[in-house]
């Protein structure tokens, strides 16, 4: 059997497929040209669509598999996880072919024709009707009327910002692999996690040199932040992590430039005023008007309890000013003073296979939905199969642990969607009706070390952030992926995931959570209280450090375009420095490795954050106050919201939930407001 058709077996198989295989060097010396073959298949699906009769059409007309939507999803994701050069030049030359394919469909007038008469014609069901409206609006969003020539640039403009995002992504990616910082004086860094230490001593040795060596490892950012008592080295390490991909080879800045440029005239050739507006188009917020009047006016408030925290400090600590790069370092002392918490103890209590079995056990409890291990033969890479009452209905895909090339943050992504009872026409299936499900991704960036592995306890609220987010994916009754939880409306969508990291913080919870990995004894009542203590410690700097972003994220894609990158550094430093709690310098050039809102999918929402907590907030409320281990609660949590998908808008699914509209009062005394 050959390569090619050993691919194809393992993409048509029902069950998870070896990607050691799909991953090879073999499979990628080829993938370019499986890749067209793929796209020349389905070309000549879309071109045999087209030729059938609208009286002949029915639903499932519009169903198609495709070998190429699975293999490309398989591959972008090896592209995050492992940006290798030959993955990404694989990525760079297919990606304008199928865009050119992607825009051929997406402005196919016949295409719409048939949607409109399927849902004018055919006795759909409810789910069928909403996908049919959400397909045609779609359609109408992108002006299907319009002029072929203004078509015709609007295609032009996704393919060159589908590649601008990539090499905005890719700049980043670069500038941290080179980014490493040698310390000799250990007296400096004392006080960092051993575990930290160690991995940097070892890092150290395998260059050959003495003493400790970091690279742009998140954890290993956050303990120099922390715990250098070095206002020098905490400076150094600041001025690199915001200044990722802004000079040289891997500068961003033009990129971004024509990033901005070529999404305003694409909002323009579709009758709005700039990009802002294109983007809430589908979002609950109706206007960049509503989120700067909402996310200013919680800035405020904000800014007044971050101004407190930072005399506070400054009060304690006989300071003149603290600067942005003594905030954690700090804040982290006066905790420990204060409040007797210190936060290297406190991760011993979240040991990560621990935290791993509570936050599944989660799933089995409130929601009936069991995870079992499989073997995998990918290092660090946890498998699962997800089963609801004893029927698999998912896969599930863990990689936990930071590598140094792969992409920043941590995220959730469907690597193949669902597909049910559909008829398979190629070998070995012979026609048979089969069931495929999802396969849903959580990729983190924990560090790993060679002992017990022990989570900060924002890396355990991250964890149960993302895993929400499969859960979200996983646990929908539909049978139909465009129905999905990633699908519902931006600002909603992170609703279940934040709404899970209240398991991370409540002491209910914390009790059954947190064991100490030495002693596996719980955490104590005195350790909770203090914890208890701590819920607002600090939480107008953060309210304030996430709108900056927001602001910042909402003001560029709504204003006019500079036309150089002087004036671009300009602009942006103004506007942060209009809603940052800090003064920014200069050199001081976050955005350009701001990859939510440059090189992935936030552009002019990021507000959604804050919009999704304010939610969240006002259903935790409900939740604790009716009992949040309750499962009568989560019974009807789970059928108004998290198995709806997109069967309903946003504002129906809360409204089903909370019988109201959303209040911001608990989200304004959770953050002391």
């Amino acid at each position: 059997m050959n390569l090619k058709q050993k691919l194809i077996n393992e993409l048509e198989k029902e069950w998870f497929p070896d990607l050691n295989l799909v991953f090879s060097d073999e499979i990628l010396d080829i993938a370019p040209i499986i890749l067209d073959e793929f796209l020349e298949i389905d070309k000549q699906k879309f071109e045999d669509f087209l030729k059938i009769e609208n009286k002949d059409l029915t639903f499932e007309s519009f169903e198609e598999e495709s070998n190429l939507d699975y293999f490309w999803s398989l591959l972008n994701h090896l592209q995050s996880v492992e940006n290798t050069e030959k993955i990404r030049k694989i990525i760079e030359d297919f990606r304008p072919k199928l865009q050119d394919f992607w825009n051929y469909v997406a402005y196919n007038k016949d295409y719409f024709d048939k949607l409109v008469y399927v849902e004018n014609n055919l006795d759909l069901d409810q789910e069928q009707i909403r996908i049919m409206y959400l397909r045609i609006k779609a359609f109408k969003d992108r002006w299907i009327d319009l002029p072929i020539d203004k078509q015709d640039r609007l295609k032009e403009l996704n393919k060159k910002l589908s590649k601008l995002s990539d090499d905005f992504t890719n700049n980043i990616v670069d500038d941290e692999w080179q980014f490493e910082y040698h310390i000799s004086n250990f007296e400096v860094i004392q006080d960092l996690p051993k575990e930290v230490l160690e991995i940097t001593r070892k890092f150290a040795e395998e260059k050959w040199l003495d003493w400790y060596l970091f690279d742009s490892d998140p954890t290993s950012y956050q303990a120099i932040m922390k715990y250098c008592s070095d206002k020098k080295i905490r400076w150094d390490f600041a001025r690199a992590f915001y200044s990722f991909a802004s000079n040289w080879k891997y500068d961003n800045r033009e990129n971004i430039l024509n990033i901005l440029k070529l999404k305003k005239e694409k909002a323009e050739i579709l009758w709005y005023k700039n990009y802002a507006e294109l983007s809430l188009n589908s979002k609950m917020a109706e206007s960049p008007k509503q989120v700067f009047e909402l996310i200013e006016w919680i800035s405020k408030k904000a800014y007044i309890k971050a101004n407190s925290e930072i005399n506070e400090l400054k009060a304690y600590f006989k300071l003149d000013k603290i600067d942005s790069e003594d905030l954690a370092y700090y804040s982290r002392i006066y905790k420990e003073k204060k409040y007797d918490i210190d936060d290297k103890e406190l991760k011993n209590y979240f040991e990560f296979e621990n935290t791993l079995t509570y936050l599944h056990n989660l799933s089995k409890e409130f929601y009936w939905i069991e995870l079992i291990e499989i073997e995998s033969n990918l290092e660090d890479i946890r498998i699962y199969e997800v089963y609801k009452d004893w029927v698999l209905i998912s896969y599930y895909f863990l990689d936990p642990f930071y590598r140094k090339n792969k992409r920043p943050w941590a995220w959730a992504d469907n690597l193949r969607e669902k597909e049910y009872e559909k008829p398979h026409l190629t070998s070995p299936y012979q026609g048979r009706n089969r069931t495929i499900v999802p396969i849903i991704v959580n990729v983190c960036n924990f560090q790993k070390t060679d002992w017990k592995i022990t989570l900060w306890m924002r890396d355990v609220e991250t964890l149960f952030h993302e895993f929400w987010h499969a859960l979200h994916e996983i646990s929908s009754e539909s049978k139909y992926s465009e129905l999905s939880g990633f699908w519902v409306e931006w600002d909603f969508v992170e609703l279940p995931s934040q709404l899970l990291e209240n398991w991370v913080a409540d002491r209910e919870s914390l009790q059954k959570l947190a064991k100490h990995v030495d002693t596996w004894e719980s955490m104590s009542h005195v350790m909770l209280d203090k914890l208890d203590n701590l819920k607002t410690y600090m939480s107008g700097t953060f309210v304030a450090r996430q709108n900056e972003f927001a602001l910042l994220d909402m003001t560029i894609y709504s204003s006019e375009i500079v036309d150089n990158v002087e004036k671009l550094d300009k602009i942006v430093l103004e506007i942060v420095n209009k809603y940052s709690i800090f003064p920014r310098w200069e050199d001081y050039k976050m955005y350009c490795s701001f990859w939510h809102i440059f090189g992935w999918g936030y552009s002019a929402w990021y507000y959604s954050y804050m919009w999704a907590e304010i939610i969240e907030a006002d259903v935790f409320s409900k939740i604790k106050e009716l009992w949040m281990f309750d499962r009568k609660v989560w019974e009807k949590f789970l059928n108004t919201i998290l198995w709806q998908w997109t069967r309903k808008t946003a504002t129906e699914l809360f409204f089903d939930f909370m019988w109201r509209e959303v209040d911001n009062t608990a989200f304004m005394e959770r953050k002391w407001l």
